[in-house]
């Protein structure tokens, strides 16, 4: 139902979002932990101050990105900040094996917050562009549930694989995870130019028509 009921690219973003979702869906609830316990000097003001800038950095550098894709004209910019944002939010498990202080963290934070500036505008872009009409509300639902579940059931297995694997295995999963779902966007490359293509050759013909 789900390939009959929508096309290629709708499908293809949600499942490599849900796989993205999925993937930090299992350090979610275990965040805080990680930091106070594995973090020389790092206290729960450290959990703070981390979210913060990620959700700080993220908003103030959407606007502004989101008004330049709006501003070019076809997918493919859409599509390259989105694969530049993705490819920034992939490399942050891996670099959490390596932060060993509340700076690094932070440094780490801040990535993850440009990488989510870049990745959801241009994903947002496609996605708007690309939805099958009169199918609006059934591709956005199937788009949260699916990110909803995957989400939820993340959350409940995060606690159990950090405890039984730790932490670093916990984020390499992660990582593997996220890398799986940029592939996936990626290899929307071919449909998105040709679309791109299609778009503009019927865009140049009506300029031509309207002469």
């Amino acid at each position: 139902m789900f390939k009959v009921l929508i096309n290629k690219i709708i499908r293809t973003l949600i499942l490599g979002d849900v796989l993205f979702f999925s993937a930090f869906g299992l350090i979610g609830p275990i965040f805080a932990v990680f930091i106070t316990d594995q973090i020389a000097g790092a206290t729960i003001a450290t959990v703070g101050f981390a979210t913060t800038i990620n959700l700080f950095t993220r908003s103030i550098l959407s606007l502004p990105i989101a008004r330049y894709i709006d501003r070019k004209s076809g997918d493919k910019d859409d599509f390259l900040f989105m694969v530049i944002g993705m490819t920034l939010i992939s490399i942050v498990p891996f670099a959490y094996l390596f932060v060993s202080t509340p700076f690094h963290l932070y440094i780490v934070q801040f990535i993850l917050g440009v990488g989510g500036a870049f990745a959801n505008p241009g994903w947002y872009a496609i996605f708007t562009r690309h939805i099958d009409r009169t199918k609006e509300s059934t591709e956005w639902t199937f788009e949260n549930v699916g990110v909803g579940l995957a989400s939820s059931g993340a959350a409940a297995l995060g606690g159990i694989a950090a405890k039984q694997f730790g932490f670093d295995n916990l984020f390499l999963i992660v990582g593997i995870l996220s890398v799986t779902g940029l592939i996936i966007n990626v290899s929307l490359y071919n449909t998105i130019i040709a679309s791109d293509h299609h778009h503009r050759n019927h865009t140049d013909i009506d300029g031509q028509h309207n002469l």
